[in-house]
């Protein structure tokens, strides 16, 4: 888990309450050569760059390959922002304004209400042309290529759309709740452990609503493989079977899947009759007992790998399962 700025950012570029503060076109730069190359953020001729950008902006690399961007920032310039943009896939939230970009010969109107998806599946030209004066709220959400093979099994941006080529796109409507987190994520300076953790968690939320509202098309087969109840429970049973799903969220279990996190659990509790979250763990539970058979396998090793950070928790919840403690390695036949 990665949770830091990419190399050569400060560690953050915002401070709490610091709502007019000045940025520096420099961190401008030094962000945007994060994910781009040739970046160009000039104001209008005549205009001063000194002050150009006032508010917080921030970068974190949420999880390796995967990016966020928040902006509350005003422009007190006219401003022409340039760049090349490496293959991803883009998501755009949009709060407040209504900046309007370009990638390659496609101009898009961002605006609250309306997100935006594209898949750049080949270094696009990035424009963004932005009025004095104007506010931007946003959310940019910047998935690679590496992060969406290991997370999602694809191997292009494309690949996730309704229709597999360079440049698709589709709109949403990200839910009240979604917009609410990024406005208060927006605020703040993501300089301690429990932020940063919140930040990753909106940040899969954004990428769980912007999947589940993909239209659906005939000819795509992921989205017929995700209504299919057995693909999408295969995958899990893998996740559960192997322990790895000790470690996902269930917003990052959602996202994997292409499904809102309201989706998954309503799937699984049609499919397995119980609640997600009380269900898997008493299945991770089962399989720390299991584990525990081997006597080499330590009471602290086993609460790790059932995602447990507490050894005392585990023991807690171990015990209230199965009616004894872990450290009796009973022998769990169901």
């Amino acid at each position: 888990m990665s949770l830091t700025p990419p190399p050569g950012l400060p560690s953050s570029h915002t401070s709490a309450g610091a709502r007019h503060r000045i940025i520096e076109l420099d961190h401008v730069h030094r962000m945007a050569r994060a994910l781009t190359s040739d970046h160009q953020c000039q104001p209008a001729e005549g205009q001063s760059a000194d002050g150009a950008l006032i508010g917080n902006m921030q970068l974190q690399e949420v999880q390796p390959g995967l990016f966020m961007r928040l902006n509350r920032i005003r422009k007190r310039a006219d401003l022409m922002i340039r760049s090349r943009i490496e293959p991803s896939l883009k998501i755009a939230v949009v709060w407040r304004g209504e900046p309007r970009v370009s990638f390659g010969p496609q101009h898009h109107a961002l605006k609250p209400g309306r997100a935006l998806c594209i898949a750049l599946d080949e270094p696009t030209e990035f424009r963004l042309q932005s009025p004095k004066g104007a506010y931007e709220h946003s959310a940019i959400l910047t998935l690679t290529p590496a992060w969406l093979t290991w997370h999602l099994g694809v191997s292009s941006a494309s690949e996730v759309m309704p229709e597999a080529r360079h440049l698709a796109h589709y709109h949403w409507q990200p839910s009240t709740r979604l917009v609410e987190r990024l406005e208060e994520f927006s605020r703040q300076r993501p300089g301690t452990l429990a932020l940063r953790l919140g930040i990753e968690s909106v940040a899969l939320e954004v990428i769980s609503e912007c999947l589940a509202a993909r239209p659906a098309q005939a000819d795509d087969s992921a989205q017929r493989s995700l209504q299919d109840t057995s693909e999408w429970k295969a995958r899990l049973e893998d996740w559960i079977s192997s322990g790895e799903v000790a470690y996902l969220s269930q917003a990052e279990i959602a996202a994997r899947l292409g499904m809102s996190v309201r989706q998954l659990q309503r799937r699984y509790r049609d499919a397995y009759g119980q609640t997600m979250a009380r269900d898997l763990r008493r299945r991770q539970l089962l399989r720390a007992a299991h584990l525990l058979q081997d006597r080499n396998v330590t009471v602290e090793a086993a609460a790790e790998m059932a995602g447990y950070r507490s050894a005392a928790n585990f023991a807690t919840a171990f015990r209230r399962q199965f009616g004894v403690p872990p450290s009796q390695r009973p022998v769990v036949t169901v």
